[in-house]
């Protein structure tokens, strides 16, 4: 059943139960959880010089007002990440690729304050890079607050 949104009617008493139940059964109604929270190490496989780092990394796919989202959290290890490089870093499976390449910016330990490119391709890769500038000393990269919104959409 669709959510209708409630009417209110002049000279109605409007309290916070009412508020809340209206908030609570609109988001309820445009929100779907297609994929629960699921570490990435069954959904693919971890690169050379790649492993999960100490909060696992981890993904979830839902529908927010029909549009496909995917999100993702916990962190990388990294035992070698060259500057200047394109690092593959893990390998998603078929169901979970994105249609086309997304590129976002995101955290890093010991990588000189510059941020890693961190990249999905439509052949299932999740790569990374830093600049010249950063060194080769990168051992850890967040993908917390990375979310693709319609990644099937070319």
């Amino acid at each position: 059943m669709a959510f209708t949104p409630r009417t209110w009617v002049v000279g109605e008493t409007v309290t916070a139960a009412l508020m809340n139940q209206e908030i609570r059964d609109g988001f309820t109604s445009t929100y779907q959880e297609t994929m629960a929270w699921t570490p990435l190490s069954s959904l693919g496989s971890f690169a050379t010089n790649f492993s999960a780092g100490t909060r696992t990394p981890r993904m979830h796919k839902y529908l927010l007002g029909g549009i496909e989202v995917w999100e993702f959290d916990g962190t990388f290890n990294a035992s070698s990440f060259a500057a200047n490089t394109t690092h593959t870093m893990f390998t998603l499976t078929a169901s979970h690729r994105v249609a086309a390449e997304r590129q976002f910016a995101t955290g890093a330990a010991q990588s000189g304050h510059y941020p890693v490119r961190l990249g999905f391709t439509s052949a299932g890769l999740i790569q990374g890079s830093v600049p010249t500038a950063a060194g080769s000393t990168t051992s850890i990269v967040w993908l917390d607050g990375v979310r693709i919104t319609e990644p099937l959409r070319t």
